[in-house]
């Protein structure tokens, strides 16, 4: 009879240790993805390619980097705004460095190219440009599809040259009688 009252004592206070524990890791966890982020957020502030870029982790104030950056700077940089980070004790650097990697800001500069050159040459050629293919990378442009004369052709070309951000034009276009 004794022992029932005893063991009932201890399965509660195992329980209730069990409890606080459990608590104590759910606020640890809730405090990490908090801390990451406000990294995150700090991260994207110094550079927008961050927010697909670099993944960011933190365990006991300890944040982890893991992705990409374009240059050495790039990457001290970012290191250097998750450390300000309130939280942050530590910061542990696993970035690459890659500087051909595309992030949004580059793919989004390339698409508005596109656009522009686009409304160049249906302005220039007066054609609706939907069979032609415009390509952006970097400023360098590349036009693909067909036209009905060659000097629809030249006058696509030159509308092409002519926009503002244009590096080099690769010309594909076929002359289709």
């Amino acid at each position: 009879m004794f022992l029932r009252p005893v063991a009932a004592f201890a399965l509660l206070g195992a329980l209730i240790a069990c409890s606080a524990h459990d608590q104590r890791a759910t606020q640890q966890s809730a405090q990490s993805a908090l801390t990451a982020a406000a990294v995150q957020a700090k991260l994207t502030a110094t550079d927008a390619d961050a927010a697909t870029q670099v993944h960011v982790s933190v365990e006991n104030g300890v944040a982890t980097l893991r992705g990409v950056a374009h240059s050495d700077a790039e990457r001290r940089a970012y290191t250097a705004a998750a450390a300000t980070v309130s939280g942050v004790s530590r910061v542990v650097d696993r970035l690459s460095v890659a500087p051909g990697a595309r992030g949004p800001r580059e793919t989004l500069a390339d698409a508005a190219l596109a656009a522009k050159v686009d409304a160049n040459v249906a302005a220039q050629a007066g054609i609706n440009v939907t069979n032609i293919h415009t390509s952006v990378r970097d400023g360098v442009v590349t036009l693909d599809g067909a036209v009905a004369t060659p000097a629809l052709k030249a006058t696509i070309d030159d509308a092409a040259r002519k926009t503002s951000g244009v590096k080099t034009v690769i010309d594909r276009l076929q002359v289709k009688r």
